[in-house]
């Protein structure tokens, strides 16, 4: 089935072509995103501020040192009181470790997202 308009060889090889890109870490943590459905090691802030508990953006975030490159799940459909499945991820390209602290510790990251990440290089995520 298509992801985000690329089918499976497509994304495989992607990730493949990562690999130097990307820290041995992070580049065992997205294959084991894609191929395995587990993005615990790839997004490591679990849950992310937010500035409306009862609503979140966004659900959890990770960041790649040596490629600059931040992951960030959003919320997805509701499942109960308070409580959101996991949606879609995004790649956030070229961010600094300043931008990433700025990020993390921001009381609302999805304000945050819409203000200054956007204007980023950005994708969605292959995971």
């Amino acid at each position: 089935m298509p992801l985000h308009g690329f089918n499976e060889d497509e994304i495989r090889e992607y990730i493949l072509s990562s690999r130097e890109q990307l820290g041995p870490r992070k580049f065992a943590a997205l294959v084991r995103a894609f191929h395995m459905g587990d993005d615990q090691t790839l997004l490591t802030q679990r849950p992310t501020n937010t500035s409306n508990p009862p609503r979140p953006r966004t659900v959890a975030a990770g960041y790649d040192y040596k490629s600059k490159t931040m992951f960030v799940r959003f919320r997805g459909e509701k499942v109960g009181p308070g409580l959101y499945r996991d949606g879609v991820g995004y790649e956030y390209y070229n961010v600094t470790r300043r931008e990433w602290n700025r990020f993390r510790s921001a009381p609302s990251p999805g304000r945050m997202i819409n203000t200054h990440f956007n204007n980023k290089p950005y994708s969605p995520a292959a995971w």
